[in-house]
């Protein structure tokens, strides 16, 4: 009996360390698997951060969950604007996809809100969570049935959804710089203002786009050697820098005349000193915005008011000299038509008659500029024209100048104004004879041309067929300011009393007009060419002819005669009582309805002005007409046109322009009365 107890003793040790060495092995397969399980999702985090596709990302984590935790399968997902899932099952590649995150099919997803691992039935659930405890998908594993989940197990996929949502948020994250740098970019090259980055001493680094249009540098390469700036400028701008690096705040100034190719600049220069970073040499940014453009702008803006204001004068000019000349040359023809035939004073009021018809030219020209005149542009052969002024321009043009004719016949027709047309070849006749004091030669050239792209440009035009006017003379010439202001209107070099500085304003105002172009070229001692281009307005045109006033017979009316002007008014109730007219005068539109009403029934017809004070010649006629549909209209003006009278009763209504003969004044009266 006392040898048996013993090997009991025995028995239970080997049982103890049998246990013993089967924990140890227990213990050395976890700690093998744990570290497979490590080593497997360090090289699954190598991969996942070199990716910048967030499905792709999902399917390696997918596929890196699957093959750590040797699982039936695996799911990732990630539930922002566009939600996407991956599934790694074994034996198949990876998928990403995306789902609709309210639809329970089974698999795990982020709807539960939970921030802590969890199990769902057969499943192992990690969240994936970013900054601020924001739940955004979940990692999962399903092993096959009866295979459970470790405490180690749970922490490895916890690590693997860290990992998932570093590497989505570091996605997001690159996305948004990228988009900044693009965006970044963009700004830069599509900015208004050139950008140089220069070191220091001067030597460009960078540019952008712009930069190198206005500079004329080509696109920035470290293997070509720095451009520089025009040397005309770079001392001013070391002075700049100079005082950006010596001071740290922006500093600018304005640089005039910068040369650029073939082309002088304006501009305005801003740099700030930029902050030396990682051992990097202190740099100046500059900022170079080209302002010549709108400094051109600016001028013309205020060139173009000017030119206004000398309108609205011109045309009150218009307006008033026009009555002057109506009393002029009215009580010219007065006078003729009580002299003899042989009275020495016959050819003196002649003359008067001729000096107003000069000057009603003149108040043409004015209202040309002022624009209170409309054109009426007609289709007619220009050669026709001119050669129906060749007499006219040869008394003008005196036996001391000669004129040399070069007109093709065939250049074609133009469409115009024929009345400005004319004035204009007798004004450029006139500035050519005054630039000829010693006599020359005059020279008219008409040809048909066509201007190309560039051309076009040039003159502001549309390419295509022209109609070329080009007058030239042998002259005194123009220095380069006289020729650049010589389109101004009242702009003259002749002096007190010897030009109106009108001439070219309203060839200009013509030219423009009928969709041409005019330019003038000229040096001092050489001459002047005037060149006006017209388009093309067809092969051939007959010439506008004058109307003819057609006979009519005196008569006798009532006429209400309204003017603010009392001398005007005088002479028209003159000329009208004598060609045995009844005459009511009123000097104001509101005086004038007042008679009307007493008069009524007796008034024919009503001749006024159109500008007047408070009531126009317009309104004083319609509501004249409103309460006598039958009452005829005359209105005159030396400023409206003859749309003035658009409107009023049909066939009851003319327009006389001023300035006006008392011949002109009768036969208009007459016609309008004679109306059906």
């Amino acid at each position: 009996m006392a040898k048996k107890k013993p090997a009991r003793k025995n028995t239970k040790a080997s049982r103890a360390d049998e246990s013993a060495k089967l924990a140890a092995r227990d213990a050395i397969r976890r700690s093998q698997r744990l570290a497979s399980q490590l080593h497997q999702l360090l090289s699954a985090s190598i991969t996942i951060t070199e990716l910048r596709d967030e499905a792709d990302i999902l399917s390696s984590v997918a596929e890196s969950a699957r093959d750590v935790f040797d699982a039936a399968q695996s799911v990732v997902t990630w539930q922002t604007s566009s939600p996407l899932r991956a599934l790694a099952r074994r034996g198949e590649d990876p998928k990403a996809s995306p789902f609709d995150p309210l639809i329970d099919d089974g698999l795990p997803n982020a709807r539960d809100g939970r921030l802590a691992p969890w199990r769902q039935l057969d499943w192992l659930v990690a969240p994936v969570v970013v900054q601020r405890d924001t739940l955004l998908g979940v990692v999962g594993v399903q092993r096959d049935e009866g295979s459970g989940f470790s405490d180690e197990d749970q922490e490895i996929l916890t690590l693997l959804a860290q990992l998932t949502a570093t590497a989505l948020a570091a996605t997001g994250l690159n996305r948004t710089i990228e988009s900044n740098e693009t965006r970044l970019r963009l700004l830069v090259e599509t900015a208004p203002v050139g950008l140089v980055e220069v070191d220091v001493d001067g030597r460009p680094r960078w540019w952008n786009g712009p930069a190198g249009r206005l500079l004329d540098w080509p696109e920035p390469d470290a293997a070509s050697p720095a451009p520089s700036f025009p040397t005309e400028v770079r001392a001013e701008l070391d002075e700049l820098w100079a005082e950006v690096r010596a001071g740290g705040e922006a500093s600018g100034r304005e640089l005039e005349e910068v040369p650029v190719g073939t082309r002088r600049r304006h501009w305005t220069v801003t740099a700030t000193a930029l902050p030396a970073a990682g051992g990097a040499a202190p740099a100046v940014l500059t900022l170079i915005d080209d302002v010549t453009d709108t400094r051109q702008l600016r001028a013309e803006l205020r060139h173009a008011q000017t030119m206004e204001t000398r309108g609205q004068v011109a045309s009150r000019l218009a307006h008033d000299f026009n009555n002057l000349l109506t009393l002029v040359s009215g009580y010219a023809e007065i006078l003729s038509q009580n002299m003899r035939a042989d009275d020495r004073s016959l050819q003196m009021v002649k003359d008067i008659q001729s000096t107003a018809s000069r000057a009603s030219l003149l108040t043409r020209q004015l209202q040309t500029i002022g624009r209170t005149k409309i054109a009426a542009p007609v289709v007619f052969n220009p050669i026709t024209v001119i050669a129906s002024n060749a007499e006219v321009l040869e008394r003008i043009m005196g036996s001391a100048v000669e004129l040399a004719w070069e007109l093709d016949d065939y250049a074609g027709a133009i469409k115009a104004d024929a009345d400005q047309f004319e004035q204009m070849i007798i004004n450029l006749s006139i500035n050519a004879r005054d630039a000829m004091p010693e006599g020359g030669r005059l020279t008219f050239v008409i040809e048909r041309c066509l201007l190309d792209a560039p051309r076009a440009r040039e003159l502001a035009v549309e390419p295509g067929l022209y109609v070329h006017l080009a007058v030239t003379d042998t002259g005194v010439g123009m220095d380069d300011e006289t020729r650049r202001r010589c389109f101004d209107p009242l702009f003259t070099t002749k002096g007190p009393f010897k030009g109106t500085g009108m001439g070219l304003a309203s060839a200009q105002r013509l030219a423009l007009e009928s969709g041409g172009a005019i330019e003038c070229t000229s040096s001092p001692g050489e001459g002047t060419t005037v060149d006006v281009y017209f388009p093309f307005a067809g092969e051939s045109a007959v010439a506008p002819s004058a109307p003819v006033a057609a006979e009519t017979p005196r008569g006798s009316a009532t006429v209400l005669l309204v003017d603010d002007d009392e001398s005007l008014r005088s002479l028209v109730g003159q000329v009208l009582t004598r060609n045995g007219y009844h005459v009511i005068e009123a000097s104001s539109g509101e005086q004038a309805a007042t008679l009307f009403s007493d008069h009524a029934d007796d008034v024919d017809l009503l001749m006024s002005d159109v500008v007047m004070g408070e009531v126009s010649g317009r309104d004083l006629a319609e509501s004249l007409q409103a309460r006598q549909p039958g009452l005829k209209v005359l209105l005159t003006s030396g400023t409206a046109e003859p749309s003035v009278v658009d409107g009023l009763g049909p066939g009851r209504a003319a327009f006389l322009a001023k300035p006006f003969k008392p011949s002109g004044l009768i036969d208009a009266v007459h016609e309008l009365l004679t109306r059906g």
